[in-house]
């Protein structure tokens, strides 16, 4: 019984990472990082975390957004839980550009970062999960049974779409 509850939870977290992935990342993120490449203060500002800055820099630099970003996920998810899914969805987007600086910071500084040692262990640590979590079965079957949940409404919303068409096109014929 203990088993099948954490199993359940389980599942419930691997969803919540796959919606996170395939909302936020991919469609927010990753867009919002090809754009910002393309600033000139970005570019510099990234020269600066690899060449210039020390590493306790570095790492005040990464802590603070991410940490606001953390903070601001939490507040989010409470007013969400609240029922204020517009203010809480709002609000998270309030996260993302906090969070595509601090993972800039992060590649960037990697090297500086990981010479500190709590830092290293702490990464190594939230990288091991991440491996655990991409290489175990739950994972496997969840983002299997999402990836075909969501081939099943794309295809479907294609029939619906030429339908729709179909029936545009007719009135439209039946008005001349």
């Amino acid at each position: 019984m203990i088993r099948r509850i954490r199993n359940i939870i389980f599942i419930l977290l691997i969803m919540l990472y796959i919606l996170f992935e395939e909302l936020v990342w991919n469609t927010a993120v990753v867009p919002l990082i090809q754009t910002i490449s393309a600033f000139h203060f970005y570019q510099h500002f990234l020269e600066y975390i690899q060449m210039r800055a020390g590493r306790t820099t570095v790492l005040i630099l990464f802590i603070v957004p991410f940490l606001i970003g953390e903070a601001i996920g939490i507040l989010s998810g409470i007013l969400a839980a609240k029922l204020y899914i517009v203010s809480a969805i709002l609000l998270y987007a309030c996260k993302i550009p906090l969070i595509v600086v601090a993972l800039a910071i992060l590649q960037n500084g990697k090297v500086k970062l990981l010479s500190i040692g709590w830092f290293a262990l702490a990464y190594r640590w939230v990288t091991q999960q991440l491996e655990k979590l991409h290489s175990s079965a739950l994972y496997f079957q969840t983002i299997t049974f999402i990836r075909h949940i969501r081939q099943r409404v794309a295809s479907r919303s294609g029939r619906t779409k030429g339908l729709i068409l179909h029936l545009y096109h007719r009135i439209r014929r039946n008005r001349k």
